[in-house]
């Protein structure tokens, strides 16, 4: 049984853990496709959460518009994805990712383990995991945001001293 006095630190322990393994699957994974680690990110982004314009997916992702750019080209050039006029607007370019149903053979044993794992738990001790994973989630990109943007208190003096250190 965890402490209560050490239940934050286990808790983001293997929060990192988990952060740790996902980012080395995500590298495999993108080597396998040829693709780099951003451009799966952006892939992955449009494909849960829908159809978005460029400086939406920069704005997400926190990659520079210019730099999203030649993700988008990279993306479309082998067939990921496909860009095509905004209905309302003929000006503006909104993105798809049809090419993503390739990834399913790829990640069937990854999702097989995850289902095998998801089974295991009652209803209720799912609630409360996923309950945690959103929150985390959330905290995550709330904590993103504000090191982009500047407002977190230890962003300008990480920045100054060159230091990488962080919790998640």
């Amino acid at each position: 049984m965890i402490k209560p006095a050490d239940r934050s630190d286990v808790l983001r322990t293997a929060v990192r853990d988990r952060r740790i393994e996902l980012a080395i699957n995500t590298a495999t994974v993108a080597g396998l496709v040829g693709l780099k680690e951003s451009d799966l990110a952006v892939l992955d982004i449009v494909a849960r959460e829908g159809t978005q314009s460029p400086t939406a997916l920069a704005r997400r992702t926190g990659i520079h518009p210019a730099t999203m750019t030649g993700v988008l080209a990279r993306l479309e050039e082998a067939g990921w994805i496909t860009r095509r006029p905004h209905a309302a607007d003929g000006r503006r370019v909104e993105i798809e990712a049809p090419g993503f149903a390739r990834l399913t053979d790829i990640y069937r044993d990854a999702n097989r383990r995850l289902d095998e794992i998801a089974a295991r738990l009652t209803r209720e001790e799912a609630d409360i995991v996923l309950s945690y994973l959103r929150a985390v989630t959330d905290g995550a990109r709330a904590a993103s945001r504000e090191l982009r943007s500047g407002t977190a208190p230890a962003a300008p003096s990480l920045a100054r001293a060159g230091t990488a250190r962080g919790d998640l």
